[in-house]
């Protein structure tokens, strides 16, 4: 047997006892309880164990990430609460500042969510936020709101379930998620079927199944509430995916007032920016009233790759 040197021997001392404290590490975390995250966690811990009623009174408050149990005096109560619902409704309306209004809607998230307020009043700043989000493109705080507000409803909570449940349907379908898709079609009862929304978001998605583009641009025009602001995310991969089959039906020249019309852009200047960022057109091709379609196939078929994934917050 070789005898070790003290060196040696210290070093194999180390090593023994970082074995035995992960051991030690290993018993302790097989036997803690498995951390369960509640409904409202997607930007907001759980705070079951410390159920407090909150008495600040102050209106506004900036969102901080809570990281350990809140403070009674930093949170604001429900009356508080409902009187700052009313002052964000109105500043939305005079200053438009997105930056503020999000920050401040996510701190009334967190003080409801920590009183674990859960009742219409809840819903109704879910709904709100959620829509100011769908104005200006938010889709990753949209998707947190639409979330939160399918458990609400789930749980009876009243609110504007029908318009919520289009939404879902179209942001799905802008995130080409099919399973969820099928998800949301399966849980949608018959009268809901009787809702303008719910069956707009419903014939969107037949048209997108069956590639039946002239429709799809029809019920694109046609939006309900605010289904069309959830359209734009992906009316132009639609549109994309809608001029190849027709540069490849029609050869070797498409009217550009046909398209146009069929692919309902707004007017020739947004198409003309269309042309040139997805069929790589140049602007000298756009002078005459007429598409070199097999020019615009190559462009064309090379753009529809950047549409094929989208992150779970429905960017591209």
């Amino acid at each position: 047997m070789v005898e070790e040197t003290p060196e040696e021997e210290e070093k194999r001392k180390n090593r023994l006892r970082r074995f035995q404290e992960s051991n030690t590490l290993a018993k302790q975390r097989r036997a803690s309880p498995p951390v369960q995250l509640p409904p409202f966690s997607n930007d907001e811990m759980d705070w079951d164990r410390h159920i407090i009623i909150g008495t600040a009174t102050n209106l506004e408050k900036n969102y901080l990430r809570l990281t350990s149990a809140p403070d009674p005096s930093t949170v604001r109560p429900l009356p508080v609460l409902k009187k700052t619902l009313e002052l964000l409704k109105s500043k939305w309306t005079e200053e438009r500042n997105y930056t503020y209004i999000c920050d401040q809607f996510k701190s009334l998230r967190q003080d409801l969510t920590v009183q674990h307020i859960k009742n219409e009043f809840t819903v109704q700043v879910y709904e709100i936020h959620a829509r100011i989000a769908l104005e200006k493109a938010d889709l990753g705080e949209f998707n947190q709101n639409q979330t939160q507000l399918k458990y609400l409803y789930a749980q009876g909570v009243p609110g504007h379930v029908d318009e919520f449940t289009s939404y879902r349907l179209l942001y799905f379908l802008h995130t080409q998620n099919w399973a969820d898709i099928n998800s949301v079609m399966a849980s949608i009862t018959p009268e809901q079927k009787k809702c303008p929304s719910i069956q707009h978001a419903l014939d969107v998605r037949s048209a997108i199944a069956t590639s039946n583009y002239h429709r799809l641009f029809r019920l694109y025009t046609s939006a309900p509430n605010m289904g069309g602001y959830l359209m734009d995310q992906f009316v132009e991969r639609e549109r994309v995916q809608a001029l190849i089959i027709l540069c490849k039906s029609y050869r070797p020249n498409l009217s550009l007032d046909f398209i146009e019309k069929e692919l309902a852009f707004e007017n020739r200047q947004t198409f003309a920016k269309f042309l040139q960022e997805q069929a790589r057109m140049p602007s000298s091709q756009l002078t005459s009233n007429v598409l070199d379609t097999k020019l615009a196939t190559v462009g064309l078929t090379d753009s529809l790759k950047k549409y094929k994934k989208i992150d779970i917050k429905g960017q591209l």
